[in-house]
């Protein structure tokens, strides 16, 4: 075969690796490690199951190639970055830009790395710190040119992961059609990230916090059935969310629950009737947290901004003690029981929303700047919903990252 025709053979076995592998991030997106079918993968793209073992030894194989691109892809995007003209503000904001482009196909989000093999494991996660160190360089560098105001660069890095890792994902859980969704919040995140959304940040940040206590279940009866039921229920739920949060939802067992809280597997079908029912519920109980956030934010008094800064305050507070640890929207919401994936569908829709109508009493009073509000609580979301994943109070304490993360919101981080 001459140079050029074997070329060609290259390229077209890149391209159809390409092809298979963005079929299989969007599935694994979608419905998780132990849903995402090969046939179905094949099938899709007018391949035999046989034919694509060409590309990939098999689904462990396939979900560390989907894990290790996306990896790659964000270290190139991140080097492009960095080369590019501009203050560190400005190269800050190349990256987001780069990443969230529309016709980009959405790479794997790193949600289940727990089931992968050890050495697999190490190399994804050594990448995906790679990363960090990467996007810490570059705060550092905004920093050191006067572009970027004092912040913590870790808790910003892992803000901007996180934000990135979301929004293309989070068509799926508000229901939202995909056409013209990511623009929108890539202008949201893009806003967030350089001057936050308060006219008037340094004022805005005296709000008052709303107190956690709101959160916490009512104890009931200890010797009354039902009371002792739903303690126990609590529990569980707390316990299964801490676990698939770090873990990741296919790596963790109903036995690794089950010993969390020192019961027996039976224990936990007591209570719920399978895995899926257990995902679901503790999906539920998370947006239950967060509707009772956002209606203390709907009552509390002050500016529109300041009750906005002080509900997110308390999300963030939420996400990062495990009192609560209320489980992440990442991948797999697809695999949910049909009409649990239709109620949680709407409640995030709603919270998407119900942020926005607060802040927009803000144009009127002049605490708000002009911006995509809704494109903003996107990328909010995103910024503090992968603490769950990557959060460690041995390196940053609770109180810093709360700090962190509304000073975000409310100023961005270009210096003034």
């Amino acid at each position: 075969m001459k140079a050029a025709e074997k070329g060609e053979a290259a390229g077209a076995k890149r391209s159809r690796r390409d092809a298979v592998l963005d079929e299989a991030a969007r599935r694994l997106n979608a419905s998780g490690v132990s849903l995402a079918s090969l046939s179905d993968i094949a099938r899709a793209l007018g391949l035999t199951r046989a034919a694509l073992y060409y590309y990939v030894e098999d689904r462990d194989d396939l979900v560390f190639q989907c894990y290790r691109r996306a990896c790659e892809t964000m270290a190139r995007d991140l080097d492009a970055a960095a080369k590019a003209p501009g203050t560190g503000l400005d190269r800050l904001k190349a990256f987001i830009e780069t990443s969230l482009d529309e016709d980009r196909p959405e790479p794997a989000v790193l949600s289940e790395v727990a089931s992968l093999g050890s050495l697999q494991r190490e190399t994804i996660e050594g990448l995906h710190h790679g990363n960090v160190a990467q996007l810490i360089d570059l705060i550092e560098a905004g920093q050191g040119d006067g572009s970027i105001r004092a912040c913590h660069p870790l808790v910003i890095a892992q803000a901007i992961v996180g934000m990135v890792s979301w929004i293309p994902l989070a068509p799926r859980w508000t229901g939202e059609p995909e056409a013209g969704f990511r623009v929108r919040a890539k202008a949201g995140a893009l806003a967030l990230v350089g001057e936050g959304v308060a006219a008037d940040p340094a004022l805005a940040l005296g709000y008052a916090p709303l107190d956690i206590a709101i959160l916490r279940p009512e104890r009931g009866n200890l010797f009354d059935r039902d009371a002792a039921g739903a303690m126990k229920l609590e529990e569980l739920l707390r316990a299964a969310s801490r676990l698939f949060n770090r873990k990741g939802v296919d790596a963790t067992s109903v036995d690794d629950i089950a010993a969390e809280v020192g019961a027996t597997k039976g224990v936990v079908y007591h209570y719920l009737a399978d895995k899926p029912d257990l995902v679901a519920r503790c999906y539920q109980r998370a947006f239950s947290l967060s509707d009772r956030i956002l209606s203390a934010v709907e009552m509390a008094g002050g500016t529109a901004v300041e009750r906005v800064l002080s509900g997110t305050a308390l999300l963030v507070e939420a996400n990062v003690r495990d009192e609560f640890c209320p489980l992440a929207p990442l991948a797999g919401v697809e695999a949910l029981p049909a009409e649990a994936r239709e109620e949680i569908i709407a409640r995030v829709r709603s919270l998407e929303h119900g942020y926005p109508e607060v802040a927009r009493e803000g144009l009127a009073d002049g605490t708000v700047r002009d911006v995509e509000l809704t494109g903003v609580a996107v990328a909010m979301a995103g910024a503090f919903g992968w603490l769950h994943k990557w959060f460690s109070a041995d390196l940053v304490a609770p109180e810093v990252v709360v700090r962190e993360q509304v000073a975000l919101l409310a100023g961005g981080l270009m210096a003034r």
